[in-house]
C-alpha cells in the first residue's frame, strides 16, 4: 500500500486535555516548477488549515515518495502576523514524518503554503507545424509532456518549466563564500542545503523575469535560462505521463528558401522553411523551449504529408527558426567549367621546375526550377587559397573564403550564374582569402 504525503493538524484545546486529531482537506492549489537538468521540482501547495488559539501541531508525511524532507517549508499566507512557526520536529518513532509547532493568535481557517523539492518529475517538448496545401502559412502547436515518477500525485496542478541551464555549482560556491565557508563537497549535507537555496533563488529570478516581460532571460556566466508557464491546470498522476498543449498559433507566416551549399548539404539544393519567434510572423508570446519539431502539409485531398522532423534548441523571442526539408527533386543544379587557362608561371632553376602559377576558370552555375511557383535560391561556395572572384550578378563575401549570392528563379524556369575565379598557386600565392572584383 502506498502512502501519499499528507498534513494532519493536532490542536491543543487546553492544557491537560486530550488533543484532537484533524485530517486536513485536499490541497486548494498546487504548482510544479520542473528543472530537468538537476532532476529538481519545486512544489508549492496551498491548504486551508483550521487553527485554534494557542499551540497547534501540524504533521507532514512523505512516505513512499521522493520528497526531500530537509527542503520542506511552512509559510502562512493569511494572518501571517498572527501565526508563528515555533519549531520543526522529526519524531524518531514516526519515520518519514515531521511535525510543525504553530503558535496562533488567530482562530479559524487560514490558508498556508507548504513547499518542498522532489525528484522524479521530468518534462519534454514537441511541436507540430502544419502548412496549408500551398505552403503559404502554418498552424503552430507546442505540447509539453510531463512524466511523474515521484511517488506523489498532484491534482489540478499548475506546471512551469525551467528552460536552459543554471550554474548551480557556481552559485553554491558563492553562497558558501558569503558564509565564510570553503566550497562544500558534492556529497556533503551543506552542499545539498546550498543547492536547494540556490535553486529556489534561481527559480524566483526566472519567475520575476517572466512576470516583468516574457522576453527577459536570466543570464549567469555562460548559462542563460527562463521560466515557461503552461496555461491551465492538469492532474499529474504518479507513474503516468501527461501531454498538454502549451503553444497555439494559427496563420504563422514563413518563408521558403533554397540553399546550395555543397560544403554543408552536398551538391543538391536544399529547401528550408524560415520564420521567427516574433509577432511579425505570428508568434513571439514567449521563448520556446527546446524540443522535437515535425512539419506536416495538409494536401488538397485533406490528407497529410510529412515534410521534415528535427530537434530545435530553445528559441528566444525574435530568434529565427530554420527547418531543413532536404533536397527537392523539382529543383536541380549543376556547375559547368566553361574554360580554364594557366599563366604567369614561376620557375626554380635548381633544378628547373614550376613553383608558382595563376589559374583562371570560367564557371557557370545552372539552376532549373520545375515547380509551378518561383523560388529564391541562396548559393554559397567555398574557395580556398589566394582567389580573386568576379561575377556580373551581385555577389558578396559571407566570410573570408566563402562567396554568397541570391537570385530568384521563375516557375518552370532556369537561371544561369556565371563567375570568374582567378587562383594563384604555389610561390605565386600571396594570401589565403577571397577578394571580390
Amino acid at each position: 500500500m502506498r502512502f501519499l504525503p499528507a498534513l494532519l493538524v493536532l490542536a491543543a484545546v487546553a492544557a491537560g486535555k486530550s488533543i484532537d486529531l484533524v485530517t486536513l482537506p485536499d490541497r486548494a492549489s498546487v504548482q510544479l516548477t520542473i528543472y530537468n537538468s538537476e532532476d529538481l521540482t519545486l512544489v508549492r501547495e496551498t491548504r486551508e488549515v483550521a487553527l485554534k488559539l494557542g499551540r497547534n501541531e501540524l504533521q507532514f508525511s512523505w512516505a513512499n515518495t521522493l520528497i526531500d524532507p530537509t527542503s520542506v517549508e511552512f509559510r502562512p499566507l493569511d494572518h501571517a502576523g498572527e501565526i508563528e512557526l515555533v519549531d520543526t520536529v522529526f519524531p524518531g518513532a514516526k519515520p518519514q514524518h515531521l511535525v510543525w509547532t504553530i503558535d496562533s493568535r488567530y482562530e479559524g481557517m487560514a490558508k498556508v503554503e507548504v513547499s518542498y523539492f522532489t525528484s522524479g518529475i521530468t518534462w519534454s517538448m514537441d511541436y507540430t507545424a502544419l502548412t496549408d496545401a500551398r505552403e503559404e502559412s502554418l498552424a503552430f502547436r507546442g505540447y509539453v509532456r510531463v512524466s511523474n515518477g515521484s511517488g506523489e500525485e498532484y491534482e489540478n496542478a499548475e506546471v512551469r518549466l525551467i528552460v536552459g541551464r543554471i550554474n548551480l555549482v557556481e552559485r553554491i560556491a558563492e553562497l558558501a563564500q558569503r558564509r565564510g565557508l570553503p566550497a562544500p563537497a558534492p556529497e556533503s549535507q551543506l552542499f545539498g542545503e546550498l543547492k536547494r537555496d540556490s535553486a529556489k533563488a534561481a527559480f524566483a529570478r526566472a519567475e520575476k523575469c517572466e512576470q516583468a516581460a516574457a522576453k527577459d532571460i536570466v543570464k549567469e556566466g555562460l548559462s542563460e535560462y527562463f521560466m515557461f508557464s503552461v496555461s491551465g491546470t492538469e492532474t499529474i498522476r504518479h507513474g503516468w505521463s501527461k501531454r498538454m498543449q502549451a503553444v497555439e498559433a494559427d496563420g504563422v507566416r514563413f518563408e521558403t528558401l533554397y540553399r546550395l551549399r555543397e560544403h554543408q548539404y552536398g551538391p543538391r539544393p536544399v529547401r528550408f522553411f524560415l520564420w521567427k519567434n516574433d509577432k511579425a510572423f505570428g508568434l513571439g508570446g514567449s521563448p520556446l523551449p527546446d524540443g522535437r519539431l515535425r512539419v506536416l502539409r495538409r494536401n488538397t485531398d485533406d490528407a497529410l504529408s510529412v515534410l521534415a522532423e528535427q530537434v530545435v534548441a530553445y528559441v528566444p523571442i525574435q530568434a529565427p527558426i530554420e527547418i531543413n526539408l532536404g533536397p527537392d527533386e523539382r529543383v536541380e543544379s549543376e556547375m559547368v567549367r566553361n574554360s580554364v587557362r594557366r599563366y604567369d608561371f614561376r620557375f626554380d632553376n635548381h633544378p628547373r621546375r614550376v613553383v608558382g602559377w595563376t589559374e583562371e576558370a570560367k564557371i557557370e552555375d545552372r539552376v532549373r526550377n520545375s515547380r509551378d511557383r518561383e523560388i529564391v535560391l541562396e548559393l554559397q561556395r567555398v574557395h580556398d587559397g589566394d582567389v580573386e572572384y568576379s561575377s556580373e550578378m551581385e555577389t558578396r563575401l559571407f566570410d573570408y573564403r566563402t562567396i554568397e549570392t541570391r537570385f530568384t528563379i521563375k516557375p518552370r524556369g532556369e537561371t544561369f550564374y556565371p563567375s570568374t575565379v582567378v587562383r594563384r598557386h604555389g610561390a605565386s600565392q600571396r594570401q589565403n582569402r577571397v577578394a571580390l572584383n
